[in-house]
């Protein structure tokens, strides 16, 4: 049940599951904070019965995630995605031995804790943060 107003000596709720709204005069119900407790319960014809009807709705921000917190990949907008480190690059590491000799190879390990992120559904890899 959602609250919808105080009037006088009676409040109105409305039932989530079908609309129906229902009319429950003071004496069937103790109010504490912002919350009513009533007794009987409130029934609906629709099957749903409240006992505790609270001012405070909850706040959708807090319950679902919004599209910004969820990972998506940029081309098919799955969210099956891994991440793992980029590792060893063996083509710099062919570039870095021709130009510098052995010393070289270690270019290889050049951007090797940037994050590498991969799509699961379609195979689109993308670095992490762009």
């Amino acid at each position: 049940m959602i609250y919808i107003q105080e009037d006088g000596q009676y409040i109105i709720v409305k039932c989530e599951k079908c609309g129906a709204e229902h009319r429950k005069h003071r004496v069937s119900y103790k109010k504490y904070g912002d919350e009513f407790h009533f007794n009987p319960p409130i029934s609906c014809s629709c099957g749903i019965t409240e006992r505790i009807v609270s001012k405070e709705s909850p706040n959708p921000s807090t319950t679902q995630p919004q599209d910004y917190d969820v990972i998506k990949c940029p081309q098919c907008g799955s969210t099956q995605i891994h991440a793992s480190n980029k590792g060893f690059g063996l083509g710099k590491a062919a570039i870095g031995g021709i130009a510098l000799g052995p010393v070289g190879l270690l270019g290889g390990f050049a951007g090797s804790q940037k994050v590498m992120i991969t799509c699961l559904q379609c195979g689109h890899r993308w670095k992490s943060g762009s």
